[in-house]
């Protein structure tokens, strides 16, 4: 038994959101405030030990305006029923799936109220709302004191009325039939139900600046009240009976010895006349107690030489994080064991795991994070597996890329609409990169784990072809940010580079409509042209070979090719195994800024330094010798085009790329790249997700570059 779906509404940015969770671990990615942070606190809030505490600005804003308007059905004299939908709620709705064979299907079993046999979900509802008895207090407010607009009253009324008329309100809904619906008194079934635990971002871990340095000390103290319980496993129990067995008898040796001379230490209060007859002695009692001596007198250290050990605070953050997590974790484990009845699924949230833990450490988290429950649970081998699912949110590269595509949900922060504000979009990897070819899925998960790539966290991206490029893009956008206002200037904006060459970044532009990041592709021109050449037997054959673009014919660059495939080529069946065509030079050459344009990408490859001029250059190298001559030595003549690819082939690019880098100063950047980065630095198009076209396969024909 498991939680599949999870969908939440009404609660801050998650205005209305659907999440496939995985049976083992789901990973939440997204740039900073895209609602992860808020699918944790509104878990916490229902599900948590301190009960739903929500405020008038947990409510999505496009939400908010329903109390006016539930406000205006009332003085309407509307029917009560109907005032009562029409107000805001906040709702998680949680679907069930379950093995209709299993023996026992514990508390799961109050949510199963359908008649089909063949049924295997169950749903559970859970709202914070109103009911009708307290409708009059939420929406009569008294009138307004003089010169308060009436609106900002009303809302002042609701942040008092909300705590004192919603409630928490539980339900099973039929999945055969929405309208068969079965309400549960209180939220005892929910508590039954499910086992919901957090291991925050914010741990304390740092004793300079917080005062504590021994979190995981503490912690052993929770572990004692959970194996105390009469609920917890048998041997956690006799481990705890031993325990405080072995405090008592401490305790009685101090009471019998040690309170004797402590009584010295009282003051000889019989010089004052005390204690009279009706007076009785004073004497000390030393009481010790297992909690108070795990919480405030036991400390975790790390074994060191010569019987000096050294404290807690002394290790490393990132050691001192992951051992907090494992002890939270077996923590959360102990509690599940210990109820009296097991939950139907336990839902632990670990937020940002990667604080303080080194890249290696943080892609070993993910894959040994399962191993771990498994490790846990086999303490227990007389008992059912532990039945726990992780959701982890992350804003880590190396967290995210080592989970797998199909565990991986992206919180996309759209534009705000000026009905509703700012609000999340879930983007499911499972469902969404359905139709992309298992090789090609393959290929961006392997590639992006190596590269470290941060698609998922970055507001934009620019693809590039090579080293040269990627080491100059901070120059770049840097000499273009000149040209730029305050609020477009690239270096406020949080954009990744990414080096891809013209034979695979076609690959990735599935990836970049699915995640709706605004892109910029840059790439070459590679002109090639028709030659004959004799193969190894001493026969002519045809091929393409690279030339100056007044000398090409054709592009080679499958970045180009497949950005400019036909449509129509695209409703054919097959079209994914045939090779895009080529595009003839001049065709290029005379495309718009218009047609550069997919959805929210944008392709530059080389165009004429001056407008309408026939001189261009084929590559980013003999680019850079173009726009900057006097830098090259390049005379500005009818040759300059050739001339220049000649300068570029002599070129290191590494060296090329530092000197422009970090000594040149004041070069001109060529004309593609800054017409390009201009278009990236304004905001991306409110546009909906163009659909996903799966690429053309890696490798088949390529021509050279």
């Amino acid at each position: 038994m498991r939680i599949q779906k999870v969908r939440v509404e009404g609660f801050r940015l998650l205005q209305d959101v659907e999440i496939m969770l995985e049976t083992g671990s789901t990973v939440i990615v997204g740039r900073n405030n895209s609602g992860k942070t808020s699918l944790t606190d509104v878990f916490e809030r229902f599900a948590g030990d301190g009960g739903a505490k929500f405020r008038l600005e947990d409510f999505s804003a496009g939400t908010r305006k329903k109390f006016f308007e539930a406000r205006e059905l009332r003085e309407k004299g509307e029917d009560p029923g109907k005032v009562l939908a029409a107000i805001p709620k906040i709702t998680i709705t949680l679907t069930f799936v379950y093995d209709s064979a299993a023996p026992s299907l514990g508390p799961l079993s109050a949510f199963i109220i359908d008649l089909d046999m063949n049924s295997t979900a169950a749903i559970a509802k859970v709202e914070y709302a109103p009911t009708l008895p307290t409708l009059q207090q939420l929406l009569e407010v008294s009138d307004p004191p003089e010169g308060v607009e009436t609106n900002a009253h009303f809302m002042r009324h609701l942040k008092e009325a909300i705590p004192k008329t919603y409630s928490v309100q539980v339900c099973a809904i039929d999945p055969t039939d929405p309208g068969n619906v079965r309400h549960f008194e209180g939220t005892t079934h929910l508590a039954a139900l499910l086992q919901c635990n957090l291991v925050r971002a914010q741990r304390t871990l740092d004793h300079a600046r917080h005062g504590d340095a021994d979190v995981i000390g503490k912690l052993l103290s929770t572990l004692f009240k959970t194996a105390s319980t009469p609920t917890a496993a048998a041997a956690d129990q006799q481990l705890a009976a031993q325990l405080k067995s072995s405090v008592e008898g401490i305790e009685r040796e101090m009471q019998s010895e040690f309170d004797t001379m402590l009584k010295a230490l009282l003051p000889a209060m019989n010089v004052l006349g005390f204690p009279s007859m009706n007076d009785t002695e004073l004497q000390p009692e030393t009481s010790l107690n297992v909690d108070a001596l795990l919480s405030d007198h036991t400390r975790v250290v790390y074994a060191g030489t010569d019987g000096v050990h050294l404290p807690e605070g002394y290790n490393g953050l990132g050691t001192r994080n992951l051992i907090y997590m494992l002890l939270q974790l077996e923590s959360y484990h102990k509690l599940y064991r210990a109820r009296p009845t097991r939950p139907t699924t336990h839902l632990i949230f670990i937020e940002e795991p990667e604080a303080h833990l080194h890249p290696q450490m943080q892609e070993v988290f993910i894959s040994q994070l399962n191993a771990a429950v498994g490790k846990l649970s086999a303490k227990y081998p007389d008992e059912p597996a532990w039945q726990v699912q992780f959701v982890i949110t992350t804003h880590s590269s190396h967290v995210a890329n080592a989970a797998p595509f199909e565990a991986i949900r992206y919180f996309l922060n759209q534009q705000p609409v000026p009905a509703s504000g700012r609000q999340t979009k879930v983007k499911d990897f499972k469902k969404g990169m359905a139709a992309i070819p298992a090789d090609d899925k393959e290929f961006l998960h392997q590639y992006m784990t190596l590269t470290k790539c941060d698609l998922y966290f970055a507001d934009k991206a620019i693809m590039v072809e090579g080293t040269t490029e990627r080491v100059l893009m901070p120059r770049l956008c840097e000499i273009v940010d000149k040209a730029l206002d305050e609020e477009h200037k690239l270096s406020k904006q949080y954009i990744t580079t990414v080096e891809a060459s013209g034979a695979h970044a076609h690959l990735f532009y599935p990836l970049l409509n699915f995640l709706e990041l605004k892109t910029l592709v840059i790439t070459d021109l590679d002109a090639v042209r028709s030659a004959v050449r004799k193969n190894k037997k001493g026969n002519d054959i045809n091929v393409w070979e690279k030339c100056p673009v007044a000398d090409g014919d054709r592009t080679s660059n499958t970045a180009i090719r497949e950005w400019f495939r036909p449509e129509a080529e695209k409703n054919q069946e097959g079209w994914q195994d045939k090779p895009a065509p080529l595009i003839d030079l001049p065709t290029l050459l005379a495309k718009t800024d218009a047609e550069k344009l997919s959805g929210y990408r944008r392709i530059a490859y080389q165009i004429p330094e001056i407008p309408n001029s026939t001189v261009c250059a084929r590559s980013y190298e003999d680019a850079l010798v173009l726009a900057n001559p006097d830098r090259f030595g390049l005379v500005v003549d009818d040759d300059q085009a050739d001339n220049a690819w000649e300068i570029a082939q002599d070129l290191p690019k590494s060296e090329t790329a530092l000197r422009f880098a970090i000594r040149e100063k004041d070069w001109k950047v060529p004309r593609y790249i800054g017409e390009g980065l201009k278009w990236l630095s304004e905001p991306p198009p409110a546009a909906e997700n163009p659909p996903i076209v799966p690429p053309h396969p890696a490798g088949a024909g390529e021509l050279p570059a």
